[in-house]
């Protein structure tokens, strides 16, 4: 029997309905929690979060967040636990890091691992439960992240000379891919948008998973969108993985969300019409929390604070439908794609 499993537990597939893939519960830098500026209350920050995914449930029907946050950049068990709870929202949870670039990702202790040991781990977090604070919480997480990317020097024009993705990267991906072999779930990614520029990332980086052992058909690949270039789409989808169309209302590297929003639901139509309905998902990569600058700083808050939770229901899903793409391709993204992918 299949199930997908959440920090609750365990609920059938077709618990799972109107999901989002991608998302952060909170996202916090290594050594925000020794900043005076970012002491918060998880009781508080628990409340005002579930209202968020409680208007979203209400009006648009989300039944479903995946919380892509590893545990270098805030995950935090007991926070999405608490957060599902109060909303009502089923929240799953991920095992595996973040990439290496800008030295934020995969803390010192795992890069002194081998591939085996982290594999391991990634297992135990999902069959055991997560550990946090030196604790073994009770809460489990049901999905793999493997991240790379942003670490090469080449410009756009440049002609690669290499792959994108770092020994480091390569080695946590080994053990990305041993532990979906041993468990059968799905491997979530986080591609650098910027690397699309010169190459396909997306195809290096299943080049590697499926090189120890994954199942393309159970990999998507996150942030492909956010220069969307139907070849390397393409291609993608070919090898028999899926995409996530995420930063969905964040006009993360882009003029505008209104520029984003056209060349996004272009390229979707143009899968659709090749016949890769069944390889996409959306979401919009979200930070429900994130400690950013405090109050009065210079630094403005990040796009992904701030997209209405109704965004791609109401401003993004016309667009989509004024090209062809109706509310029978949206459940079939949205609920029957995720399903599928999810459950193990």
């Amino acid at each position: 029997m299949t199930q997908i499993r959440t920090v609750l537990g365990d609920i059938a597939p077709e618990q799972l309905g109107v999901t989002l893939t991608h998302e952060h519960i909170r996202y916090a830098y290594q050594g925000s929690d020794t900043d005076h500026n970012h002491i918060w209350n998880l009781d508080e920050m628990a409340g005002r979060i579930a209202a968020v995914l409680t208007e979203g449930r209400t009006v648009n029907g989300i039944q479903t967040v995946v919380d892509m946050t590893p545990p270098e950049i805030g995950r935090h068990p007991e926070l999405l636990a608490e957060v599902s709870r109060r909303s009502g929202v089923n929240i799953v949870a991920m095992a595996g890091f973040f990439p290496e670039e800008h030295a934020i990702g995969i803390p010192f202790h795992w890069r002194r691992k081998s591939p085996d040991y982290i594999a391991e781990l990634l297992v135990r977090d999902i069959v055991e439960g997560m550990v946090y604070d030196n604790q073994l919480t009770p809460y489990r997480a049901g999905i793999l992240k493997a991240a790379t990317g942003g670490l090469t020097s080449l410009r756009p024009g440049e002609k690669a000379t290499a792959a994108s993705i770092s020994p480091l990267e390569t080695k946590i991906c080994c053990a990305v891919a041993r532990a979906q072999r041993k468990l059968g779930c799905a491997i979530n990614t986080h591609t650098q948008p910027e690397d699309y520029a010169f190459t396909n990332p997306g195809i290096e980086l299943l080049d590697v998973l499926e090189k120890y052992g994954a199942d393309p058909g159970r990999v998507i690949i996150g942030h492909a969108f956010v220069h969307p270039n139907i070849e390397q789409l393409k291609a993608i989808c070919e090898r028999g993985a899926c995409l996530q169309i995420d930063h969905i209302g964040i006009p993360w590297q882009n003029d505008s969300q209104e520029s984003l929003d056209e060349l996004i639901a272009t390229a979707v139509c143009q899968l659709v019409d090749l016949g890769y309905l069944d390889r996409l998902v959306f979401s919009y990569d979200r930070f429900f929390s994130f400690a950013g600058p405090p109050p009065g700083a210079e630094e403005a808050p990040l796009l992904n604070e701030q997209v209405p939770i109704g965004y791609l229901f109401d401003t993004f899903a016309a667009r989509l439908e004024s090209k062809g793409f109706g509310p029978a391709e949206l459940h079939q993204v949205m609920v029957d794609n995720p399903r599928r992918l999810m459950a193990f």
